[in-house]
């Protein structure tokens, strides 16, 4: 949350990949919320967590199927089982890392947008930040590659990252 993903996604969406395929860029909740229907909330709310959670590996599997897509995936996708290893075969994972700071100044500003955080409080979102990356770590640090995300602010920053991001996959593959 807060790292960058679909702003970066947005960018590399139409280029060009290494292996000559067009990239196509897939928020991987938004493709979620269009299957069901339904807000990644009100799944959450109606459904509950474990239905959510199966709706979202299948649509993972089913949209990584396709050469050339770039899936930007919930902070929770790679802790769930068997997610992280099936990514890892079947695509190159690509951490984002985005400081601290970067990452409270983003949710701060839109902490209203979050259901999850909407109604905590500067040192709260600091230590929710502190203790999701903690958690989620040993699943992060399973990602083939890390790319630091903080320069995503201003259009030259995302136009100079996505063109770091595109030589960094195009090394990987070399």
């Amino acid at each position: 949350m807060g790292s960058g993903k679909t702003t970066l996604g947005r960018a590399l969406h139409g280029a060009i990949g290494p292996d000559g395929v067009r990239l196509r860029f897939v928020d991987l909740d938004e493709a979620v919320e269009q299957a069901e229907g339904a807000t990644v909330a009100k799944i959450f709310s109606r459904k509950g967590e474990a239905y959510f959670r199966r709706l979202e590996s299948d649509t993972l599997r089913r949209l990584t199927a396709t050469p050339g897509t770039v899936v930007a995936c919930g902070g929770g996708t790679p802790c769930q089982p068997g997610n992280m290893e099936w990514m890892n075969s079947n695509g190159l994972t690509i951490l984002l890392q985005a400081s601290d700071e970067a990452l409270l100044r983003r949710l701060s500003e839109g902490a209203a947008k979050r259901p999850l955080i909407a109604s905590l409080s500067c040192e709260e979102l600091r230590a929710f930040i502190a203790s999701k990356q903690a958690e989620r770590q040993p699943f992060y640090s399973q990602a083939a590659l890390t790319f630091p995300s903080d320069l995503l602010e201003t259009a030259d920053e995302i136009a100079a990252s996505r063109q770091r991001f595109l030589q960094l996959i195009e090394c990987h593959m070399i």
